[in-house]
């Protein structure tokens, strides 16, 4: 006799394999296409159905390309574009404009629907299931001290130091020219794409230099790439910060004295922290409509904050600019926490014996950490911009580069340079909320269907305007914290112990949305560079828009790459960010929790959290 999980697998089974069964149909569409909307947006078929669509176009020349078919057509203002295929496969397919048509041509997307979606099904059924798992991990008997590991097999303690390991890679972090080179090759691009945001044309920002290179390529090699993989990577090279050091140091590559030519004020003592952060880089998603896909906008945007860092490297001390006002700052340091590297020192002891601090206040051969860190006692990646000067004042060569674990800061311990500057606290828990907040507003606008949100979020009138500000707001310091704060509600009172801050449990879990965070934005990244990389090919030849072809891609063909594998991508990206969610969850329920019973109590709460928010995610991505 069948047990009934068995006999429950096997209906499952049938009942998944008989979604397709129902009889085929012929279905008619008619889509108007305008500017930069389809209606209807969204058209729902059955697996096997006879599709035939009427593409007309009501204001300039628009196409309809269907992801995962790859097939499309094309419409003039009177001359109608047709497509015709059968519905073979099921879920959600993006149709979107394959003929540029202005500012928000890239973002001109469609739904098509073919039922039954397996893989939502099967992605909803495998979040609910590694959550299960998480829950039954957790509560299997545990003998002794907690050990950490990830995943139960790579101890979160271990470290490679890479130039102990490979003594051929010190000289190259102690010469003066690492990273000064990268900043001036940078410097040279970003003197490119400013030049081309003005003078490379200002129509569509699909064949602008300066657009594609920041908001295609840069931000999509950020996400999926230097921040989850290196940490603060892009602080190392990054050309902003460059003047100001200029001015502050009076030279860029000898060492000069230590004392600023500037002002060299100190931050104040109360914005020592990641808050500036959150609110500058939420405000600036505000206007992300208009710099994302216009050059002119890209430049003034680029051109503000430039400015921004020199003003304030001649008024504060050091990199004050980078870490308290720079909007890319905030997220990257707080994502840098999940990076595989991390500069550290070797030796404790070494650094407890050495009274000078020579990699805190400067020598001879380098300056004194400009990010204004300890590195003797750091043990976390927020406020190391990579800088590397740690490693040519050290007369020890104490400091290392190390390759460890996924996600090893994000247990580490308090050091008094977290009370020094009043950090590891809401603030930091407000930025992991908030960029969950814009991944929404910024998915919905730019990757969904709704006319109407495109109305708004690019200020189609002053009402619209105002209203996605205000849903802005309440989105991301609003409704999402609140929705964790009712976990970590339950999370306590589950746990049985009211002693636990209420504000300890809500910052500690906070934690969790790092690897979300970092998932989600990634799967949102490959729906840009996917279908508009090839983009790319046409501004590097012709990076001005002065009809040049300098390596002969100038009339490359818009060519989606791989779109058809774009949700399954997704789907796997979203499913890795809980594994490490649920993986270090629990963990940090261990360090809020003083006994190992209240913490597996108090995980429950946070696993249903985490389940319900990853099946919206998937309902966004591939639903």
């Amino acid at each position: 006799m069948k047990s009934f999980p068995s006999r429950l697998l096997i209906v499952s089974a049938l009942w998944l394999a008989g979604l397709g069964f129902a009889g085929a149909e012929e279905k008619f569409f008619e889509i108007k296409a305008r500017k930069f909307s389809y209606t209807p947006s969204t058209i729902q078929v059955n697996e096997g159905d006879l599709v035939r669509i009427r593409l007309i176009s009501e204001d300039v020349h628009h196409g309809l390309y269907l992801d995962g078919y790859d097939i499309q057509t094309s419409a003039l203002p009177g001359r109608e574009g047709h497509l015709q295929f059968v519905a073979e496969k099921t879920g959600r397919f993006s149709f979107r404009c394959s003929v540029t048509c202005g500012a928000l041509h890239p973002y001109m997307i469609g739904y098509l629907y073919v039922a039954h979606n397996r893989n939502f099904y099967a992605a909803s059924a495998a979040v609910i299931l590694m959550g299960l798992l998480s829950l039954g991990f957790a509560l299997r008997p545990r003998p002794g001290a907690p050990e950490f590991k990830l995943f139960g097999l790579i101890p979160l303690n271990w470290r490679l130091p890479l130039l102990t390991k490979f003594p051929w890679l010190r000289p190259i972090f102690k010469s003066r020219w690492m990273p000064l080179i990268g900043l001036i090759i940078n410097l040279f691009i970003f003197t490119i794409i400013l030049t081309a945001a003005v003078v490379g044309g200002i129509g569509a920002g699909n064949y602008n230099f300066g657009v594609m290179i920041v908001w295609i390529l840069w931000w999509v090699l950020l996400m999926l790439f230097m921040v989850p993989i290196v940490g603060r990577l892009w602080c190392m090279v990054c050309p902003f910060p460059l003047i100001g050091d200029w001015i502050q140091r009076g030279r860029l590559f000898s060492v000069g004295r230590q004392k600023s030519w500037g002002l060299a004020r100190r931050w104040p003592n109360k914005w020592r922290n990641l808050w500036p952060l959150v609110v500058l880089f939420w405000v600036s998603t505000l206007f992300s409509a208009f710099f994302t896909v216009k050059p002119l906008a890209t430049f003034l945007l680029l051109g503000i904050v430039i400015l921004l860092a020199i003003i304030i490297g001649l008024i504060f001390e050091k990199r004050s600019f980078c870490l308290f006002v720079c909007p890319v700052s905030g997220f990257q340091g707080l994502y840098a926490n999940f990076s595989m590297f991390a500069v550290r020192a070797r030796d404790p002891e070494v650094c407890r014996n050495h009274k000078q601090k020579t990699c805190f206040i400067g020598n001879e051969k380098g300056y004194g950490c400009p990010w204004m860190e300890m590195p003797f006692e750091m043990n976390r990646n927020t406020y190391c911009g990579l800088c590397l000067e740690c490693f040519k004042t050290c007369p020890y060569d104490n400091m290392d580069f190390y390759l460890r674990p996924f996600g090893q800061d994000l247990l580490a311990e308090r050091r008094r340079t977290d009370d020094v500057y009043r950090r590891r606290g809401t603030d930091e828990a407000f930025k992991a909320l908030t960029m969950i907040g814009i991944f929404l507003l910024f998915f919905t606008a730019f990757q969904g269907p709704s006319a109407a949100l495109k109305d708004m979020v690019t200020a189609k009138t002053a009402g619209g305007y105002l209203l996605y500000l205000v849903e802005s707001l309440l989105t991301d310091f609003a409704i999402i914290p609140l929705a964790l704060l009712v976990a970590a509600w339950f999370s306590r009172w589950l746990s049985g112990n009211k002693e636990v801050p209420l504000k300890k449990v809500f910052v500690n879990f906070s934690y969790c949305l790092v690897p979300v965070g970092l998932a989600v934005w990634g799967a949102f990244s490959m729906g840009i560079i996917f279908p508009n990389g090839s983009y790319i090919l046409h501004i590097l030849s012709d990076p001005f828009a002065w009809g040049w072809n300098l390596f002969g891609t100038a009339n490359f063909p818009w060519t989606p790459f791989l779109t058809r594998f774009l949700p399954g991508l997704q789907i796997l990206i979203v499913l890795i960010g809980l594994a490490f969610a649920l993986d270090f969850g629990f963990k940090f329920a261990q360090q809020t929790y003083p006994t190992l019973d209240q913490a597996k109590r108090g995980w429950a709460p946070i696993v249903v959290f985490l389940i319900l928010a990853h099946v919206f995610f998937l309902k966004l991505f591939v639903g």
